[in-house]
């Protein structure tokens, strides 16, 4: 019997007619974020062949210039001549974007690692990057960082050098940015919608259900369950197409390709940070995720029970799911005076968890992967034992008669 319960009711979820157009909707969202979004994203390290070329013009102009007058100019805050030093830039971007016109990415990424080695300052002094960030100084530091040890990974390493590999756009690497930015967050509101009316669409069919040979808790743990596992077989697949798409674009990638993490909050230097490979990166954070898909389909049978109706259970839902984002801000370490990493909501956008972002964003250390699964692994039990004590005084005549 409940087997063949499970069944009924992962086959109600799959034929729903608010699910079937969500899932039209999430599918072409996943093409225009594969075929359009992330291939034409452009981030501080996209290289910008048209501006390249202006600017060489520009300085070559200025240099037959001065060579006219004569005067070579003097930089005063370090003494050096101004013809030296547009002569040395003007061969290092020259340089760039040959290679970049042969697509010659090695020779290209070899010459943009030179040109950032202890010149932190391109990044610190560019007021477009994190412009509404509270902290823009510290993100752009941190950004350049990042940047440093990823280029540091590919040139020490037997990788080919592709456009892909160099500006993160292979299938394992889109894969990666999308769990350390808001994928988590996408994932779960997905799960969200598909168990907010996994109660009230029963009442459509209260005399019949009043006939089924299960517990009212038994259903709901069952109705649970087939909620689960219908929204990790779609998430798998939004992966996995995603991945695919990506792949075939820019290639797959590599699992020991290394992801920079932040160990510490101490010096703010390099000595505060680690790497560890996109294999381990992506173990550590999707092992959560179904942790995470559970927590808010059980949330949603207690929200289902008190609420009876769909909408409100996904509206307030979804307000808990983005309550770190909504209600949170980076100066926030303290919520009723407890630390902020003993609340579960902390943890939803767990890649940031993973790679330490999260402790970076707050300026802390109390954030750690081993707390977090505590955490939240208290959290369900909480969940669960109010939905055990829920259930008994909400019964299934009350549910559907009242």
């Amino acid at each position: 019997m409940n087997r063949n319960y499970l069944k009924h009711e992962f086959l109600i979820t799959g034929r729903s007619r608010r699910n079937i157009p969500f899932l039209l909707f999430i599918s072409v969202l996943l093409l225009s974020y594969c075929i359009i979004l992330l291939p034409n994203e452009e981030t501080k390290e996209t290289y910008k062949p048209d501006e390249v070329r202006s600017y060489l013009i520009d300085l070559e102009v200025e240099q037959e210039l001065r060579e006219a007058k004569g005067n070579t100019g003097i930089i005063k805050m370090t003494g050096m001549p101004v013809y030296a030093y547009n002569a040395y830039y003007y061969k290092l971007n020259h340089a760039m974007l040959t290679a970049y016109e042969d697509n010659n990415y090695p020779r290209l990424l070899y010459l943009r690692n030179f040109s950032l080695l202890g010149n932190e300052y391109e990044y610190t002094s560019d007021e477009n990057l994190f412009a509404l960030s509270p902290y823009p100084g510290k993100d752009r530091s941190h950004l350049y960082k990042q940047t440093m040890m990823r280029y540091e990974d590919y040139l020490t390493n037997d990788y080919p050098i592709t456009y892909g590999l160099m500006y993160e756009k292979t299938g394992l690497q889109a894969l990666q940015k999308f769990l350390q930015t808001n994928g988590i967050l996408f994932i779960l509101f997905c799960a969200i919608f598909f168990s907010s009316d996994m109660l009230s669409r029963d009442r459509k069919n209260r005399s019949v259900l009043q006939g089924v040979p299960l517990s009212w808790y038994r259903q709901l743990n069952l109705k649970s369950l087939s909620a689960f596992f219908y929204s990790l077989l779609v998430i798998i697949g939004i992966l996995v197409a995603g991945v695919v798409v990506m792949s075939v674009q820019f290639g797959f990638g590599y699992f020991d390709l290394h992801v920079p993490i932040m160990i510490a909050q101490e010096t703010f230097t390099f000595e505060d940070y680690d790497v560890i490979s996109i294999a381990v990166f992506l173990g550590k954070t999707l092992i959560v995720v179904p942790l995470l898909i559970f927590l808010f389909i059980r949330l949603n049978v207690i929200l289902g029970l008190l609420f009876k109706n769909e909408w409100l259970v996904l509206l307030v839902s979804s307000l808990i799911l983005f309550s770190d984002r909504l209600f949170v801000s980076r100066t926030t370490r303290e919520i009723f005076g407890k630390d902020i990493s003993f609340f579960p909501q902390t943890y939803f956008d767990f890649g940031k968890i993973v790679n330490g972002d999260k402790n970076f964003l707050l300026n802390t250390e109390t954030i750690t992967y081993t707390k977090g699964i505590i955490v939240l692994l208290v959290t369900i039990a909480v969940i669960e034992l109010v939905l055990f004590a829920l259930s008994k005084i909400i019964n299934k005549r009350r549910f559907y008669f009242e």
